[in-house]
């Protein structure tokens, strides 16, 4: 028994031992966690049972300059379950059929699943699901996802200005993405418990941050000349079979833009439903030859130089005129014309006889001066700045081609933006966009007010201008702009394309410029129209007419615009007169061709270079790549941060291109 007694002894010694050991480790455990890491563990218990919700904010809006809204955001709704959560299922069927949409063996499906979380409807209106929410909103066993949907309600009429929102409702073209820090709001966001079964339990003692709504936005567009634009945009693009037609309506007194379209467009409804290259505003993004409507530079230096009068007579040498080897021919053949009539019938021997007596540096100087080569800072993505070759570039013939607008390149915004300062009486106004933002409780955070950079010429020079424009459309190639009991004042234009052989003999860009009435004007409209099929295919024969169209309409709209034709009050702005006497240095280079290039009979090879991709995005990268006729490689996602071959690389359709992207660091980059 002895022996017994004492492995038994030594067993419960064992056991006691193993027991005590166990405990005491389960005791310095407890120990460790509730006393010395209690801090450690009660932040991950908390980082564990506490959810932080975001609240999404409201985008802003973005109306017209009468308050009709141009975008609308529609509160749609996902709902979930979490079937273990849920009770009584056959009856719960029957009810969400009634509350929701007449689905009950699918929501009755969905309910007696094994699985966790299921979605039962997405995208269902507020309206349609307001006694649901009111029932259900609070029950642990539904999971309400509230989101957003950002239409545009006119559709393709504003696709290129407004652009258009992602996924995640963040601005990615137009001034959806050029706004996106005003549009955006700043998300907020709300703490809830959540237990040990993922059931959310809404306290109203946990802290919350409201968000912030964004802000509304007013543009300065009127959407009924907006219609007006691109309704007779489209009728020129399919009468003419055209590759494209772009307009811009401006006030010429203060800049303020009233209409911009291209067509083809896109319905920013269902962006990919149409070409990415479809949903650039060419009106900003498409540099091109400008033809005769840059004949104004060479008129408006030699009036304000006193160099020539509009009287004097100017040689036109029977319609051709040699430049170094090369001959340049006027549409007809003219003898003696004096120089309001070389405007008016739009001789190019006249008006380059004239760029050479006043010397290629006045002629550089006033092209600047009319803001020609630098971008008009409109402040909407993609703006080119034209181009405009360094004066030391310029020869003989560089001078002869600026001066009926070869060998220059332009935007429809530019030749608005320079056709607005003849209108005005001399001034340079920087164009307009957004007329207001402010924000949901109505506070203003930006009021758009004219800009005037710079005084372009005199005001005599100007009405001098005014008056031959008035004659080249009431007798001149213009005259298919004329209206009966308007004053319509303006210029044509015909540019020969450019290829990679020279000047295309069938391909033209036909382009007018016109505004009214002449002596006080009101409204101001560049119309282009690139490659006209047909018979007809000049500025005169084509855009004009278009312009005439435009404004019949919009003088029916309203007779606020039909008036006698007043005495023109150009403004009495200091900044501007300090600035009239102001001469743009001819040292100024700002083009986008470097100073070893050679001036050529074509832009062809200036207009194929490689765009400056950094910091765009992967669809707006694609999408100038494009234009080029260049596809790409790409390495990455985000934004461009490196690209080959470099900006300013003259490139062709074969030529090999590596775009890389990283993540944008921050939606404001």
């Amino acid at each position: 028994m002895s022996a017994q007694f004492q492995q038994i002894k030594k067993r419960t010694l064992l056991m006691s031992s193993v027991f005590i050991l166990f405990w005491g480790l389960v005791a310095g455990r407890l120990f460790s966690i509730q006393v010395i890491n209690s801090d450690k563990y009660q932040t991950t218990c908390k980082h564990q049972a506490d959810y932080r919700k975001t609240i999404t904010p409201i985008r802003g809006a973005i109306f017209d300059r009468n308050q009709k809204a141009l975008t609308v955001d529609i509160v749609q709704y996902n709902i979930a379950i979490h079937p273990y959560l849920l009770d009584d299922k056959e009856n719960l069927a029957k009810e969400l059929n009634t509350l929701l949409r007449p689905n009950y063996s699918k929501y009755l499906k969905a309910l007696k699943s094994d699985r966790n979380y299921i979605l039962i409807e997405r995208n269902l209106p507020h309206d349609q699901i307001q006694a649901f929410l009111d029932k259900y909103q609070h029950n642990s066993g539904f999971a309400i996802e509230r989101r957003i949907q950002r239409k545009y309600p006119f559709g393709e009429l504003t696709g290129q200005i407004i652009g258009f929102t992602d996924i995640d409702n963040h601005g990615i073209v137009g001034l959806e993405k050029e706004l996106e820090p005003y549009l955006c709001g700043t998300p907020g966001w709300q703490l809830t418990l959540k237990d040990g079964w993922g059931r959310l339990n809404n306290r109203p003692d946990l802290p919350y941050q409201e968000s912030i709504d964004g802000n509304d936005i007013t543009l300065t567009i009127d959407y009924e000349y907006q219609t007006i634009l691109h309704e007779e945009l489209m009728n020129a693009f399919l009468n003419h079979d055209a590759d494209k037609a772009l307009g811009i309506i401006m006030n010429p007194q203060n800049g303020e833009i009233l209409g911009m379209a291209t067509i083809p467009g896109f319905n920013p409804n269902i962006p990919m439903s149409s070409p990415v290259s479809y949903q650039i505003n060419r009106v900003v993004t498409d540099i091109f030859e400008p033809g005769s409507t840059f004949k104004i530079i060479t008129a408006t230096a030699a009036f304000d130089r006193n160099k020539v009068l509009p009287e004097d007579i100017i040689d036109c040498e029977n319609g051709h005129i040699s430049i170094g080897k090369n001959i340049i021919h006027d549409h007809k053949k003219y003898d003696q014309l004096s120089f309001a009539e070389v405007i008016k019938k739009s001789s190019n021997v006249g008006t380059i006889k004239v760029a050479q007596k006043i010397g290629k540096d006045e002629v550089f100087n006033y092209a600047r001066r009319y803001g020609f080569g630098v971008k008009t800072d409109i402040q909407f993505p993609g703006e080119q700045e034209g181009i405009i070759h360094p004066l030391k570039e310029w020869g003989e013939l560089a001078l002869a081609q600026a001066a009926i607008g070869h060998g220059v390149c332009v935007t429809a915004l530019q030749l608005a933006y320079a056709y607005a300062a003849i209108a005005n009486g001399g001034y340079l106004i920087k164009p307009q966009l957004v007329k207001s933002i402010r924000t949901k409780d109505g506070i203003t955070i930006y009021d758009g007010k004219t800009q005037y950079i710079r005084r372009v010429a005199s005001s005599e020079t100007m009405h001098t201008m005014r008056e031959l424009l008035r004659m080249t459309v009431k007798s001149g190639t213009g005259l298919k702009a004329e209206i009966n009991g308007m004053a319509i004042a303006g210029k044509t234009g015909t540019a020969q394309k450019v290829t990679e052989t020279g000047y295309s003999q069938t391909d033209y860009v036909a382009t007018f410029v016109g505004f009214f009435p002449a002596n006080n004007p009101k409204l101001l409209c560049v119309i282009v129209v690139d490659n006209p099929k047909g018979i007809e295919h000049t500025g005169g024969n084509v855009s004009a007419p278009i312009l005439r169209d435009v404004f019949t309409r919009i003088v029916n709209l309203s007779d606020d615009l039909f008036f006698p034709e007043d005495r023109l009050q150009t403004p009495d702005i200091n900044i501007a007169e300090r600035n009239s006497e102001k001469q743009i240095s001819s040292s100024q280079t700002l083009s986008t061709v470097p100073n070893n290039s050679r001036v050529q009979l074509s832009t062809y090879q200036y207009s194929k270079r490689m765009p400056d991709l950094k910091g765009k995005t992967l669809r707006q990268a694609i999408s100038i790549l494009q234009t080029l006729g260049v596809d790409p490689i790409i390495n990455g996602n985000g934004i461009v941060v490196s690209q080959y071959p470099p900006k300013n690389t003259i490139i062709s359709n074969d030529t090999d291109c590596r775009i890389e992207l990283k993540p944008r660091e921050n939606q404001f980059d």
